[in-house]
């Protein structure tokens, strides 16, 4: 008896442990608790409709225990305080200062030496009472166009000026066998335009006006720094000419513009009007002054200006608040107009002691 039961429960063991089991469905369910924790992590975030406007351009940002700093496409910067913004504001401005961080700016200079002896183009640097008179060297030799071909011309005045000089057998290597009336047909004239300013031992080192800069002021700086300027009058030139000149030359030539270059200024602070002198290429008029006021009527036009050889250059400069005006609140935030070393231009922030912040501290 005692046999035949042991034989069962080993029979029974073996039956059980060789008995397939059907495979559990595995849980395709998602589990709750890891659900939300996704929604907590990835929150959807808001269109940009939703953004309020001073916003929406903005290309970096950076977040600060109670503040927000921006940087807009414009290239100027803006500063607002965390409590003040929308939830869609935060959440896309922080989203965004992960994506494209703004780094704190640093107000170092850095200077590179030169070897180069400076030409020294400023002739006369005065100011007597309200008038400030500032003129530049002129060429070494002052030249006369062939036909059209002011704007060739104008860069040999404006590279002379600066202590490049360009001998009378590169430009007629420029301008031979060119349409005389209308030189820029030619593809080797349009080449020379930009390859007259190469070649020389020392590389040329132009600056184009900032974007947020009045250019009769700017205009007004680089030559009080002995920087030439290369400008234009860009259509119906007659009309800034001098009136004896045109009394004894009648000008037929129409709506085309004319390329000169400008080295030197007069400026009286009270009166707020002055004058820029131009150096032009043509035999008959080789000189002359043009109203200031012709620059906002868009008779003279600036392009660039030119350091000349030998200057020394740095790469960046501390920027220092000079004057502060309220424009017009925009909610928590206002709107200022900011002149400094640098120029003038408008800031948005909450007061006028985070302008100092947002300039002078590169924050």
């Amino acid at each position: 008896m005692r046999q035949i039961l042991v034989t069962l429960v080993v029979a029974l063991l073996f039956t059980a442990c060789g008995r397939p089991k059907k495979p559990r469905a595995p849980n395709t369910r998602p589990d709750a608790s890891a659900t939300k924790e996704q929604t907590k992590t990835a929150p959807t975030l808001p269109s940009i409709t939703d953004v309020s406007r001073q916003f929406r351009d903005a290309v970096k940002a950076r977040l600060d225990e109670n503040q927000v700093v921006i940087l807009l496409s414009n290239g100027s910067r803006a500063i607002a305080p965390l409590a003040s913004l929308t939830t869609a504001d935060l959440a896309w401005l922080t989203q965004l200062s992960k994506d494209n961080p703004l780094a704190k700016g640093k107000s170092t200079m850095v200077v590179v030496a030169s070897t180069v002896p400076i030409k020294k183009t400023i002739q006369v640097s005065k100011i007597e009472g309200s008038i400030e008179t500032v003129q530049l060297c002129p060429p070494n030799i002052i030249r006369d166009q062939i036909g059209g071909t002011c704007m060739i011309y104008a860069r040999v005045h404006w590279l002379d000026i600066a202590g490049y000089y360009v001998d009378s057998g590169e430009i007629y290597k420029i301008i031979n066998d060119t349409p005389t009336d209308s030189p820029w047909r030619s593809p080797r004239y349009v080449a020379g335009l930009t390859g007259i300013m190469n070649g020389f031992k020392t590389k040329t080192i132009t600056h184009s006006m900032p974007p947020q800069e009045e250019p009769a002021g700017w205009a007004r700086k680089e030559l009080r720094k002995g920087r030439p300027l290369l400008a234009a009058l860009p259509r119906e030139i007659w009309q800034a000419l001098p009136p004896g000149f045109i009394a004894a030359h009648p000008w037929s030539g129409g709506s085309v513009g004319h390329q000169i270059v400008v080295n030197g200024f007069t400026w009286d602070s009270a009166t707020q009007k002055g004058t820029f002198h131009i150096i032009n290429s043509w035999n008959e008029l080789l000189e002359f002054d043009l109203n200031a006021e012709d620059v906002k009527a868009g008779l003279l036009v600036f392009e660039k200006s030119l350091s000349p050889i030998g200057e020394v250059q740095t790469e960046s400069v501390k920027e220092i608040v000079q004057a502060i005006t309220f424009i017009k609140s925009v909610g928590a935030t206002n709107l200022y107009e900011v002149k400094t070393n640098l120029g003038t231009r408008r800031v948005a922030a909450p007061s006028e002691d985070n302008i100092y912040s947002l300039i002078e501290q590169g924050q």
